[in-house]
Order: structure tokens, then C-alpha cells, then sequence
């Protein structure tokens, strides 16, 4: 749980900043994929929550 509350903090802090996600596209796993500044995607998890990964 300590990871997923990392992960989530570093996700808001890097989306707080100037535009760091231009646009997002639906995934075939039931997430989004994320353009722009910072690229990455998401994937649904079993919590009912996304699981992020930054390229």
C-alpha cells in the first residue's frame, strides 16, 4: 500500500505541473494512454483504481 500511495503522490505532483499531460486515449487494458510533456499509460486494477506507468 506504501508503493500505491508513492506511485499516486508522484502521479499528482507530476500532473500539478505545467500541462504534464496533453491528451489521453482509451487502452485495450481498461486504462488510458497519456501524450504530451510526460508520456505513460494506465492499466484498471482489482481495487477499482488505475495502476500508472511513465515512460
Amino acid at each position: 500500500m506504501k508503493k500505491l500511495a508513492l506511485i499516486v503522490g508522484l502521479l499528482s505532483m507530476i500532473a500539478s505541473s505545467a500541462h504534464a499531460f496533453s491528451y489521453s486515449t482509451p487502452n485495450v487494458f481498461g486504462g488510458y494512454n497519456y501524450y504530451g510533456d510526460v508520456s505513460g499509460y494506465s492499466t484498471s486494477n482489482v481495487f477499482g483504481g488505475y495502476n500508472y506507468y511513465l515512460n
